[in-house]
Parts: structure tokens; C-alpha cells; sequence
């Protein structure tokens, strides 16, 4: 999601990797009750095929391609101000009418689309980036390390204690209260008979109207929830992502064997650990350590595995900057937004009630081929748009009112 006039093809890539990335996760929050992207035990859980697809899920996307979302934004913050000042213009003011005008695309995405919205946050990251831009890469790289130890701090403090919750309803001679704590504990995580997994069910099989005005009526709670417990890491990831452009790194100026040797190190030190988590998750059964492990555990794991995949696309870029797939990919980067919107339309028309009413009827493993279906469309659609049109209708949309504003 970048501005035209200042582009890097590496940085077309990696969006384009991350935008198809993304939809990974997110297939699971369009086709099944929340309790499904923490919980692998729950519904649409059958098999081996879908703990396999929790787990690459939990390995290498989930989170993930997020944190890459946010070291863009960080990036295009300052490529967006370089350009605009070579142009004559204020590039402070040309990044905010652009954060700006991200804000009602991401309301009107929210509330008519769908609530597991990001375009919010990374609007609110990038009017906030702009209080980084002056610091120098290291003090950067300490601010996002900063940030992501805090983002941990406070998903802990939410995730461990279900682990005492359970353990005082288990005890010998629990309360009644103690004992109702955790059955409303367990209800939510979708462990068991789930009254909380069967009404989200019956909601997302309704009418557009019931959705509508369930997506409005939790709209501050849903955004006072990412914002304790997304803004902290999306920032952090941003601040990473001016650092990584002035050192050069998303600007494309790394050797081929430099990004190489980078993801290599990198995915080694994120995934080890990761795995280890995975390990504990599959042998325990045990939804609370699946609960910690993804909301709380992994943050911190993000950092390596987010700069490996970053690094590794990024040298793809730069090896085969011609070739078929990078430039497919790089078209699917290039209307980033409009892909981003279009899947949100085409997912939720599949599995909402008001459209195909798929929604809890798939497993995770029908999910993900799903996900490799819509993959395709973006590359089709986006490559036949460019040579076309060129802009992509919402980023040519977002462009005009930015300028238009300043």
C-alpha cells in the first residue's frame, strides 16, 4: 500500500507476498468462530490435514505477514515524504493526508466488510510513525525491540492466567464461582460444548443486517482490543521498518548473498523455538498452551521469522527481477489495497449467510486451499488490471483524495 511515484520492485514483491500471505490466517476468521485461530482443537479441527495447517499457520504466517505489513508502512513512510519533498511539497503533510484518508477506507472496510480489519491500525501506525522519523536505525531498532517486549508483557498478563483459572475450578472442593469461571473461560476458547462457537455460527450463517449491526455494536470494544493488543507490536514493526530502509535493506541495495545469508540465520533463530512451542502445543492437546503460545509466547519469535521472510522474498526480487513470477507477484503488490478489499468482499460473500453461507462448514484444510484459490484470482485479476488500467482503483482513489486534501 504505497504511493506510485516512488517505488522499489523488491518492495512491490514483498507486499504482493504478504497481501496473498496474509489470507492464510485470515481464512480462518472468515470461515470459522474466532475460537478457531487460537484453538486447534476446536471446530474445524477432523485430522491430520488440519493441524498441519494450524501448525504452517502458526510457523510461518500467522502474525507474520502482519509484522511485514507494518515494516512496509514504515518503509513507504519515508520513501512517501522523500518523494513528495523531491517534488517540491511538505512530506510530512503528504504522509498524514495519506494516513488520513486510510482512516475512513479502513472504517468503511470494518463496519461493512469485515471486523478482523487492519487498515485502521496501520493508519494509526502511520500517522504515529511520523514522531520516528528523525531517529537514527539503531535507536529505532531499540524502540521496536522495546515495543514488542511490552506488546509480550501485556499478552501474558491475558493469556496465563486461564492456566490458574482452570486449575482452581479443578481443585478438590472448588467454589461454584470458581467452577463458573472457567466454564465461561472454556466456552469462549471453544473447549467442549461451545454455547459461544454454535451463536457466532448462527450470526455469521444470518443476514447481512443481523452482521451489520453486531460489527456496529462492538465496534469500540473491537478497537479498544487492538489497540492494547496489536498497536504496540504493528508500531514496533514499523519503527523496524524505517530502520531496515536506512540500512538499506528494504531499499533494495543488499547484495544477493546478503539477504540469502540473512533469511537463513534468521528463520533458524525464529523457527527453533517456534517449533518447540508447536511441540508443546500437539503433544499437550492443551488449548490454553495453544492459546499462550500464539498470543503471547511467539511475539517476540515474530521479529526473526517476519525479517527472515522479508529477506528472503527481497532476494528473490533482486535474483529474478524478470522473472514471470516475481512480475506476477510484484502486480498483486502493486494494488495492494484494492487486492486487500477485494478478498475481504469475496470471503465474506462465500461464507456469510448472505452470500454462499460457508461459514463453520469447512475444515482448516478445505480453508487453505480456499486461501490458494483467491491467491490465483489476485494474480489474474491484478496483472490483467495493470496492463490495463495500470492504478489500481482503490489506490488510484486513495491517491486522488490525498493529493486533492493537500
Amino acid at each position: 500500500m504505497a504511493d506510485e511515484s516512488f517505488r522499489i520492485g523488491g518492495l512491490d514483491f514483498l507486499r504482493g507476498c504478504a497481501v496473498m500471505g496474509i489470507l492464510f490466517p485470515n481464512i480462518v476468521l472468515f470461515g470459522l468462530p474466532s475460537a478457531a485461530l487460537f484453538n486447534p482443537f476446536t471446530v474445524g479441527t477432523t485430522g491430520t490435514g488440519d493441524l498441519a495447517a494450524w501448525l504452517f499457520n502458526f510457523l510461518l504466517v500467522d502474525g507474520k505477514m502482519r509484522a511485514i505489513f507494518a515494516m512496509l508502512l514504515g518503509a513507504s513512510t519515508l520513501l512517501v515524504m522523500e518523494s513528495a519533498e523531491m517534488s517540491g511539497r511538505d512530506g510530512m503533510r503528504a504522509h498524514r493526508l495519506r494516513m488520513l484518508w486510510l482512516l475512513p477506507i479502513g472504517l468503511a472496510h470494518h463496519l461493512l466488510l469485515w471486523s478482523g480489519d487492519i487498515l485502521l491500525m496501520l493508519a494509526l501506525c502511520g500517522l504515529i510513525a511520523t514522531l520516528f522519523v528523525r531517529l537514527e536505525t539503531l535507536g529505532l531498532i531499540k524502540l521496536s525491540l522495546g515495543l514488542l517486549v511490552l506488546q509480550t508483557i501485556i499478552d501474558l498478563s491475558v493469556t496465563l492466567p486461564g492456566f490458574g483459572v482452570r486449575a482452581a475450578a479443578a481443585a478438590p472442593g472448588a467454589s461454584a464461582a470458581a467452577v463458573a469461571r472457567w466454564q465461561g473461560y472454556a466456552d469462549q476458547l471453544g473447549i467442549g460444548e461451545s454455547g459461544a462457537v454454535a451463536r457466532e455460527i448462527i450470526r455469521y450463517r444470518s443476514g447481512y443486517g443481523e452482521i451489520f449491526g453486531e460489527r456496529f455494536a462492538s465496534f469500540a470494544s473491537d478497537m479498544l482490543g487492538q489497540l492494547v493488543y496489536f498497536l504496540p507490536e504493528m508500531l514496533a514493526f514499523t519503527a523496524l521498518g524505517m530502520a531496515m530502509l536506512k540500512g538499506g535493506f528494504l531499499a533494495g541495495q543488499w547484495a544477493v548473498s546478503h539477504y540469502q545469508a540473512t533469511w537463513r540465520r534468521a528463520l533458524l533463530v525464529g523457527l527453533v523455538p517456534m517449533g518447540g512451542l508447536a511441540i508443546w502445543v500437539l503433544v499437550s492437546h492443551d488449548p490454553l498452551a495453544a492459546q499462550s503460545a500464539a498470543f503471547g509466547w511467539s511475539i517476540p519469535l515474530r521479529l526473526p521469522i517476519a525479517v527472515g521472510l522479508a529477506a528472503l522474498a527481497m532476494g528473490i526480487a533482486a535474483a529474478r527481477s524478470q522473472s514471470l513470477p516475481v512480475r506476477l507477484i510484484e502486480s498483486v503488490g502493486r494494488l495492494a489495497l484494492s487486492n486487500y478489499l477485494l478478498t475481504s468482499l469475496a470471503m465474506t460473500t462465500l461464507f456469510y449467510g448472505y452470500g454462499a453461507g460457508l461459514f463453520g462448514r469447512l475444515d482448516r484444510a478445505g480453508l487453505m486451499l480456499v486461501a490458494v484459490a483467491m491467491m490465483a484470482v489476485m494474480i489474474a485479476w491484478s496483472t490483467l488490471w495493470r496492463r490495463q488500467f495500470g492504478q489500481g482503483p482503490a489506490e488510484r482513489l486513495w491517491r486522488w483524495a490525498a493529493r486533492r486534501s493537500g
